[in-house]
């Protein structure tokens, strides 16, 4: 179980890399990169929308790819943080990969606000973020006990050296 704990970080690594690399995907291929998103929340795929309006389906084309930008920036600077200071059970690169996990909830929570087009499947960033939030959740806490090491063997050390008073 050691070894497990002791590497488990990867899977953050992994999933840092998975954005970015979305994040290419979504810079290359516009909308149709993801389908599912203009359909959730349109209720037309991308060649319908087209159809109704070629301006219209140059705006959200450009936000794809805008979009896609963003995740790739998101994906190089987590996963800079997660090679360099986290590995090194830096506390600080600890507290900041939360960030991952509260990013997957508040784009799965934006959508939920917005809504989703009647009768249109949910787009996938409303089902893959509460997992994605989940794991890398699971994983930072389980990662804890690496991070706050010392400090944990600090107390321990300090209840071993306070002896309690016995009267003699």
């Amino acid at each position: 179980m050691g070894a497990v704990r002791q590497r488990i970080w990867w899977i953050l690594v992994a999933l840092a890399v998975v954005v970015g690399l979305f994040g290419v995907t979504d810079v290359l291929g516009g909308v149709m990169a993801d389908p599912g998103i203009p359909q959730g929340l349109t209720g037309l795929t991308p060649g319908e929308l087209e159809s109704e309006s070629a301006m219209g389906y140059r705006l959200i084309d450009f936000q794809a790819r805008t979009q896609g930008l963003v995740l790739v920036v998101i994906g190089v600077l987590l996963t800079t943080i997660l090679l360099i200071p986290y590995r090194a059970a830096t506390r600080w690169a600890w507290y900041a990969t939360w960030t991952l996990p509260a990013w997957a909830l508040t784009g799965f929570a934006l959508y939920v606000v917005y809504g989703v087009a009647p009768g249109a499947p949910p787009p996938p960033p409303m089902v893959s973020g509460p997992i994605f939030a989940t794991v890398c959740a699971v994983v930072l806490i389980v990662d804890r006990r690496r991070i706050f090491a010392d400090r944990e063997l600090a107390i321990i050390r300090s209840t071993r050296e306070v002896t309690p008073w016995t009267g003699g």
